[in-house]
């Protein structure tokens, strides 16, 4: 049986010239000027070539002949002495985009960084390359910055000139499969074999499971003790979260350079589960986020990034550090790396950027994110009102898993859209679903839900004299005094309620509780 090879064009996968060439063809304004064989000679430089042999070349079936590579390879020591020299390439790539003919003599490269177009090709191709596993992580961190700093002709360059000479075609889908793998056991101890072991434990075995999982981490198995750790980490095999056993399993796995394994162990002492915060504590966690950062963990970078942020021991504060290192997470597609990004500019006022960088995470479904875009659109703050698109980011907010999800996101959604419905959504009042919102929010420490609640059976009360509701006028009453951040002002507040109920009823309320 022949090998099948992988198609380099039609997927979003694979950072190649086929995918360039369709890419242009997407953004293109007249799409049918956007012709393979007229990109290849711009990019080659060459006169004809054969339209088979080219389709062959994106598609993939093919590798791309090395007299071409060689033409690139050429071009590309001129680039690194006349940074211009593909200036013109891509202005002849732009003028058939926009369909109109660009003659630009002076500025070149800063005429290309202001292309409309530029920008939409580099972001595109940037995104297909976080795709791609085969393609370096220096090429993925080189592409963000230029992106970042609004260099998108450095950015174009350095996609024509790998997917040019350095992609790797045809590929085959047996050899890409165990390339993935062995990409991913790179720099590790771990075993292609005991992979093995470990999935056919997970496919085959049902009633001895545990058990058998079990024994595979007592024999050494990275994967077999990484999943236990997380079952204790998690509490879900004793219905409570055992560190210590859980740092053992990790120990396991951090052995062979099981980058997971060591980004856990570091935060679990980061966080205090284990140890007691101390500089060694610190010292220790840091140490173990190194590692698996080196390894190539986003969460480690992002953790590290935090850490210059806060000017965490044994760091010294550095918001330039911090910052690169949220970038380079960012650049994988890492949600709360994202998060911080977006809350230094908007701490520096620079609200364009903040959330645009709350919408990159929003749209990874991240729970926070999605609740602080629907918060913007929902106001008119750093964005255009939209009460549907806020509605919608705060629904996704609510599909996150339970140890992630933003509560504020329920009382959000209960107030605004629920407790008396929202004529512009046609939304009726829902008054059983606002009420079971909010309840979810109170008991997740959410104190505006609790204030809500409190106020709701209040203003019940004094209209119905239903002296069933007082219990639960009492109960959130004290989950409000018992909040972090209960006031001189909430007291206040507390009081004179209580007071208007005490015009009309006896209420056995002692407010010497609020002192």
């Amino acid at each position: 049986m022949s090998k099948q090879y992988i198609k380099m064009n039609s997927t979003d996968n694979h950072l190649s010239l086929g995918n360039f060439f369709r890419t242009v063809k997407e953004l293109s304004k007249n799409k049918s000027q956007a012709l393979q064989t007229e990109l290849f000679c711009l990019i080659f430089n060459v006169d004809n070539i054969n339209d088979t042999t080219i389709n062959n070349y994106c598609v993939g079936c093919r590798s791309i002949k090395d007299d071409y590579k060689q033409t690139i390879i050429n071009r590309e020591k001129k680039y690194h002495q006349n940074p211009n020299e593909f200036a013109q390439t891509i202005i002849s790539i732009l003028s058939i985009m926009d369909s109109t003919l660009h003659i630009i003599n002076d500025n070149q490269t800063s005429y290309i960084n202001q292309n409309p177009n530029s920008k939409a090709l580099a972001y595109k191709m940037y995104n297909i390359a976080k795709n791609d596993i085969r393609v370096p992580k220096s090429l993925i961190n080189d592409l963000s910055t230029y992106i970042q700093n609004s260099k998108y002709y450095e950015a174009l360059v350095s996609i024509i000139i790998y997917t040019s000479v350095y992609n790797k075609q045809p590929l085959y889908e047996e050899d890409i499969k165990k390339e993935s793998i062995e990409e991913l056991l790179n720099d590790t101890y771990m075993s292609y074999n005991g992979l093995q072991d470990y999935l056919a434990l997970k496919f085959k075995e049902s009633i001895n499971y545990d058990y058998s999982m079990k024994k595979l981490a007592e024999e050494g198995n990275a994967y077999a003790s990484f999943e236990l750790g997380i079952e204790e980490y998690c509490g879900n095999t004793a219905g409570y979260p055992r560190y210590e056993k859980a740092f053992k399993y990790f120990e396991i796995a951090a052995k062979q350079n099981h980058a997971g394994a060591l980004y856990i162990m570091g935060a679990m002492i980061f966080r205090g589960n284990l140890g007691t915060k101390s500089n060694s504590d610190f010292q220790e966690a840091y140490d173990y986020l190194l590692k698996a950062e080196k390894l190539g963990n986003i969460a480690a970078k992002n953790s590290i990034g935090n850490m210059y942020l806060h000017g965490i021991y044994p760091l010294s504060k550095d918001i330039t550090k911090a910052k690169e290192h949220f970038q380079e997470a960012a650049a994988h597609n890492y949600a709360y790396a994202y998060n911080n990004l977006g809350k230094l500019c908007e701490e520096k006022k620079d609200y364009e950027h903040a959330f645009a960088y709350y919408l990159e995470s929003a749209n990874l479904k991240e729970s926070w994110a999605c609740n602080k875009v629907g918060e913007c659109y929902r106001t008119g703050y750093m964005t255009e009102k939209n009460l549907d698109k806020a509605y919608q980011y705060y629904q996704d907010a609510l599909e996150s898993n339970h140890r992630t999800v933003c509560y504020y996101a329920y009382f959000n959604i209960a107030k605004y859209f629920y407790l008396n419905g929202c004529k512009e959504l046609g939304l009726t009042k829902d008054l059983e679903k606002a009420l079971e919102y909010l309840n979810l929010a109170s008991t997740n420490k959410i104190l505006p839900a609790t204030i809500e609640l409190f106020f709701h059976y209040i203003n019940e009360y004094l209209s119905t004299n239903d002296k069933t509701l007082l219990d639960k006028i009492y109960l959130y009453k004290n989950t409000i005094e018992i909040h972090k951040n209960y006031d001189e002002t909430l007291k206040n507040i507390i009081e004179n309620q209580i007071k208007e109920i005490k015009k009309r009823h006896t209420l056995q309320i002692d407010l010497t509780t609020l002192n």
